[in-house]
């Protein structure tokens, strides 16, 4: 139930920063540009909030629409604070299930859009299959179809209305290979990821009863990290917002924007801002960093920007690790001299974070870590868990629970059915599944304790006790159940992956893991410390960033997000007499008073 007395506090908390608390009441459309630690998930949520209390008549709700699942999962926690969970009025989620949850599901059967009413979503290897399948038949035999695909796929994200004329006037050729794709796709009665919003967007373009439907249900629609969504997400704003009358509260910041490989685009960001009838509020008082760490944040990003501490706080620290030769030598002083270093210090190695380009510069560190016997944990793409997965979120909480969470309720049992709920049957639930689905789950993790299983044992049970049967009755056709084949496939004992079920729940004795994510994965986190390593001349930037204006300023954003992740320290690790340029800025920056 919504809580007018939890509101309340929370509007009063915003009193003292007048940028947030003139967005979260403001009625109109609105961009709010938030810097790093800026509070701008408190914002979005107490906007949320509002609007679902004060300006939106039950039935009726608010949409959020998300980068992915680990931001709807921090904005669903943040929410229940306030009395508020995912339900018929708040929807919460990624553009791709917006489009399917909201437009394609409901909607498909009333308009010619060549889906079958038991579309399922193509698993990678079909979508493989069928790459190969559209490359025959629309260029022919020449040349490697999954390198003239990734072409074609940023052409087919990046121009999302197919009758304007750059649709066949530019490269027609990857346009036929686009089109021949997904027409073999719906022969199998398939659709992928990125088919989704395009056909959303498609079928309210084309079916203006179906934009004034979805404005029936959600007349407020929230955004969080507009810069990263992309094409499709933004002409679905255009059509949603500035044609359908749906008030608009997106949140972004441009100088973080680090997904064009993607096809996010800060310019369309930056586009809502020049709009006359959109009102821009800019977020300036960083909460997270110290002002010496916020000084260096700016010689990192290379521009000046209006960004604030908080008075009273910590000034933080920052160290400079010049490491004789390479990779290998620079992940030994993480693991030896700047991990321990640290710990002396006071910080524990559950809030001490190894940030990095790329997985295999990821692997030197866990290899480092490993001979150091330091407990840490992965969120790059060699990880375990995928951060964006809910069911490997889902997953691993159920470990916890196994390993003595239940002894505390952390995780309460209530949440693990709720998200096994989602999981199998989406949104909705008869009262008979959701029993059935409760005696199944408590069946399995009863029958799990006490297990002396290795994580890769148990996996395999997750498997066939939960997997198998779920995905022969979901009604979630979003769901990735290969993610637990992915997962047992990644603790192998044969590679020497596996791991005690203690260790995988997160339940190891000490006090907690070192964080170890690429530079991409740790947006939007942060930690008491964080180690830059592998911050090489010839890393940062590469030679691929140095081939455009558009990539090297881009990769100067991901520096500028991984120096913006601590709120008390900052370690640069480089070859020693070969640190990026940026470093020596960086430095500069942080000198001054």
């Amino acid at each position: 139930m919504l809580s007018d007395r939890a509101l309340v506090r929370a509007l009063a908390e915003l009193q003292g920063n007048p940028e947030q608390a003139a967005a979260v009441v403001e009625k109109g459309h609105c961009v709010v540009l938030a810097g790093p630690g800026s509070g701008k998930t408190k914002t979005l949520t107490i906007a949320m909030a509002r609007a679902l209390i004060q300006d939106v008549p039950d039935p009726r709700g608010v949409a959020c629409i998300t980068y992915n699942n680990d931001c709807a999962i921090e904005l669903e926690t943040r929410l229940a604070r306030l009395g508020i969970t995912p339900g018929d009025r708040a929807f919460i989620g990624t553009v791709h299930s917006f489009a399917l949850s909201q437009v394609i599901g409901p909607y498909a059967r009333c308009v010619p859009v060549g889906l079958p009413a038991d579309f399922k979503v193509a698993s990678k290897s079909q979508m493989r299959a069928a790459v190969e399948v559209a490359h025959g038949i629309s260029i022919g035999g020449y040349g490697n179809p999954h390198d003239r695909w990734k072409f074609a796929s940023e052409k087919r994200v990046r121009d999302v209305d197919r009758t304007r004329p750059e649709w066949r006037g530019c490269n027609p050729e990857l346009a036929d290979f686009v089109e021949a794709y997904e027409a073999e796709l719906r022969r199998q009665g398939l659709i992928d990821f990125d088919d989704m919003p395009l056909i959303a967007y498609r079928m309210i373009k084309e079916n203006l009863w179906i934009r004034d439907a979805v404005r029936a249900r959600f007349p407020v629609l929230f955004v969080d990290e507009y810069q990263d969504l992309g094409h499709a997400l933004h002409e679905l704003v255009l059509l949603l917002c500035f044609e359908g009358d749906i008030r608009l509260f997106a949140v972004g910041d441009t100088d973080q924007s680090i997904y064009g490989f993607t096809g996010a685009n800060p310019e369309l960001l930056e586009s809502l801002t020049r709009r006359s009838d959109v009102r821009t509020i800019r977020l300036r008082f960083n909460y997270r960093s110290g002002a010496k760490i916020i000084r260096a944040s700016l010689g990192a990003l290379g521009e000046e920007r209006d960004y604030h501490g908080i008075d009273g706080a910590p000034d933080g620290d920052l160290s400079f690790w010049p490491v004789p030769y390479g990779h290998d030598n620079q992940a030994e002083a993480v693991a030896k001299t700047i991990i321990p270093k640290l710990v002396e210090q006071g910080f524990e190695l559950g809030q001490i974070a190894v940030l990095y380009r790329a997985a295999w510069l990821g692997d030197k560190v866990a290899t480092a870590l490993k001979e150091a016997a330091i407990p840490f944990f992965r969120t790059d793409t060699n990880a375990l868990v995928k951060r964006s997965s809910r069911l490997a979120r889902f997953i691993e909480e159920c470990a916890r629970w196994i390993a003595g969470g239940w002894r505390d309720a952390e995780p309460p049992y209530a949440r693990l059915l709720s998200q096994a709920k989602t999981l199998v049957y989406g949104r909705h639930a008869s009262e008979r599944e959701e029993q059935e689905l409760s005696a199944q789950l408590m069946g399995f993790l009863t029958a799990s304790l006490g297990t002396s299983e290795t994580t890769h044992a148990w996996l395999q049970r997750v498997a066939r006790g939960l997997i198998t049967p779920w995905r022969t009755i979901a009604r979630n056709s979003e769901q990735e159940w290969d993610v637990c084949d992915e997962m047992i496939s990644n603790t192998d004992p044969a590679r020497d992956l596996d791991m005690p079920l203690a260790h995988f729940a997160g339940r190891t004795e000490g006090s907690g893991r070192v964080n170890l994510s690429t530079l991409h994965s740790a947006k939007g986190r942060e930690f008491d410390a964080v180690i830059m390593y592998g911050v090489n001349a010839s890393d940062m930037p590469s030679t691929r960033d140095k081939s455009s204006p558009g990539s090297l300023r881009e990769a100067r954003r991901l520096f500028y997000v991984g120096v913006t992740r601590p709120k008390k320290h900052l370690s640069l690790v480089y070859q020693e007499h070969h640190h990026s340029p940026w470093v020596f800025e960086l430095y500069q920056r942080s000198q001054q008073n």
